[in-house]
């Protein structure tokens, strides 16, 4: 079987500091016809969940060198609000590195205020902000990592904020997650992750119509591709999930 995806878009994904992972990864995008992915570094290949500023800006560069080389790589600034010069680095690699977006990880809760400033240089620049969010309980408390209630609170405070909830797949209650979202229209949910459960892409349709939600790999791409191309749904449904969705977030 030859699958081509037509030009898609991957809208949530990942590098790694080892140069053979990317250059394995942007040739399964071409072999299988994904125009663009949509790339920040690799969180747990930092120090942490609140890296320090010298590593985030390190690692946002390494982004743009690699958006240099491949064509296909499309740079999502990687920031910790907790740093001091979290809106700095936010400005420099949207408006000085092209950065596409802004990618905010387990350093702290959307719901806190301490994000908003980077979430306003995001809707001044009109760029989308993916938004690492866990759909399931955990055994152990993991109290700075976002839940679709704090995406929620998120983008009630910001309506003019283009918000992707990240892989609603990656594990968990996605029924719960694309539920609590329903009602808010600049809200998208990527499809990224390892979970492969039957129904997953048909219910968030269902939900939230086929405008808001988005093909993701984040980097597991057999997963996310078996996902969408055995997905119950229309073909014009499948083709805005794997494209017009995204060109539309970017105002083309």
């Amino acid at each position: 079987m030859v699958i081509n995806l037509g030009g898609a878009v991957d809208a949530h994904t990942h590098c790694y500091p080892d140069m053979s992972i990317n250059e394995e990864m942007i040739r399964l995008s071409r072999i299988l016809g994904i125009e663009q992915l949509w790339v920040s570094y690799h969180p747990y290949s930092m120090s942490g969940f609140k890296p320090p500023s010298e590593e985030v800006w390190r690692a946002n560069e390494f982004v743009y060198e690699l958006s240099r080389r491949f064509k296909e790589v499309k740079g999502f600034v990687h920031v910790n609000p907790l740093n001091q010069d979290a809106v700095k680095m936010t400005e420099f690699f949207i408006r000085e590195r092209g950065f596409i977006g802004v990618k905010l990880y387990r350093a702290v809760r959307v719901s806190r205020r301490i994000v908003d400033p980077i979430i306003e240089v995001a809707v001044e620049n009109n760029v989308p902000i993916l938004v690492h969010t866990a759909h399931r309980l955990y055994p152990t408390s993991r109290p700075n990592e976002s839940e679709p209630d704090d995406i929620k609170s998120l983008a009630l405070r910001f309506p003019k904020a283009k918000i992707i909830m990240a892989h609603i797949t990656g594990g968990g209650d996605w029924e719960y997650a694309v539920s609590r979202v329903r009602d808010l229209p600049n809200v998208y949910v990527d499809i990224g992750g390892s979970v492969v459960d039957y129904g997953s892409v048909e219910e968030a349709v269902r939900v939230l119509g086929d405008d808001r939600v988005l093909f993701a790999t984040d980097t597991l791409i057999s997963a996310a591709v078996s996902r969408i191309i055995n997905a119950d749904i229309s073909e014009e449904s499948r083709i805005k999930i794997l494209r017009l969705n995204a060109m539309r977030i970017l105002g083309e």
